[in-house]
Order: structure tokens, then sequence, then C-alpha cells
């Protein structure tokens, strides 16, 4: 497979790729994910880089998502679902341990399977993909004004702010499949009823 390094004294310099013996790109049973992750060109010193940043998310987490479901308030339906399906207490509780693990560094089977029972529980609960992508950009911006922004080195903010990029947009495709493949499950079983 394909990698695209960068300079790799540039890396060096800043010491990202001390993580390199605990990052990777690991699955078997999303083979597809391979290509993705080439296609964004999302390489070991991105995920070194994102595994550096992991205890600084883990600083700011709270602060990040407070803000996150604070901005949910702005939207009524949202509220509802949250309402409807739970509390913000338990949510909050569920997205720490998940934005942790997207800073691990390591994308394995488990990491994907784990997308794709998120996905499923949102078509389960009714939250459209449209307000997903808006609640995910949302993070983005409170990841990097708080963690991210920080630094005064150009290269390095640069390499930062493009590898967390890459590891949302990643989040996002393997979510977004996975709402399209949960759909298109419930289509055919009303399909299926209709026909019997």
């Amino acid at each position: 497979m394909k990698r695209i390094w960068r300079n790799k004294q540039k890396i060096d310099s800043i010491d990202y790729m001390q993580y390199k013996e605990h990052v990777g790109i690991n699955n078997r049973e999303y083979p597809s994910v391979l290509n993705q992750v080439d296609m964004i060109h999302l390489t070991i010193e991105d995920l070194c880089i994102i595994r550096s940043l992991q205890e600084q998310v883990k600083e700011h987490l709270t602060q990040i998502v407070g803000d996150f479901y604070k901005n949910l308030e702005n939207e009524p339906s949202l509220m509802k679902i949250i309402k409807d399906n739970g509390s913000v207490d338990r949510l909050k509780k569920t997205l720490h341990p998940h934005m942790f693990e997207m800073f691990s560094g390591t994308i394995d089977d488990a990491y994907i399977k784990q997308r794709y029972i998120i996905a499923q529980v949102h078509v389960r609960i009714g939250l459209q993909p449209k307000w997903y992508m808006s609640a995910f950009q949302d993070l983005l911006q409170s990841l990097i004004i708080h963690v991210i922004s920080n630094i005064k080195n150009i290269e390095q903010y640069q390499d930062n702010i493009l590898a967390v990029t890459k590891i949302f947009n990643l989040e996002q495709q393997i979510v977004l499949e996975a709402y399209e493949l949960e759909n298109e499950k419930i289509r055919q079983k009303n399909l299926a009823k209709r026909d019997d």
C-alpha cells in the first residue's frame, strides 16, 4: 500500500515519531477503509501527530463536550431526540471515550465497528445525517480552538490541522456509509413486509 511520507527530519524535530510503535491501521473486516485512508492521504505520521494530541484532548474534553451539547440546544429537534432517548449527561459520558479513542492513532476493526454501531443508533433514534455532520463540524472547530490554536510553529500547526481534519473526515466517511447501509436494511425490511 502506498504511503505518503513528509520530510522525516521535520517530523523528527517535533518528535511525533516517538508514537510510531503505538499507532497503525490494521483492519481485515473492512478492506475498503484502506482505500479511503489512501485517498485522504492519512499517513502513519498523521496518526503519530493525532496520538501526540491525545493527552491535550483529554485535558480539554470536558470543555469540548460541554460546548458541543450547548450548541445542540439551538436545534429543538435535536434536543427532542436527546430527551426521547436518554439525557445530555448520559450522552456526554458516551462522547468522552469516543473522542479520546479518535486520538489513539489506531484504526482497526474494533474502531470501525464502533463507528458502525454509532450510525445504527443514529438511524434508530432518527438523527438525520445533516445534524450529525453539523454537530461533528462543531466538535472539530472546538477541538482546533482548545487544542491546536496554541501551537506557534506554523509548520507544526499545519501538520496538526491536516492530521486532525483527516481523522475527522475518515470518521464521517465511516459513519455516513454505515448510515446508508442501515437505511438500506430498513428499506429492504419494509419492502419484504409489503410483499407478504
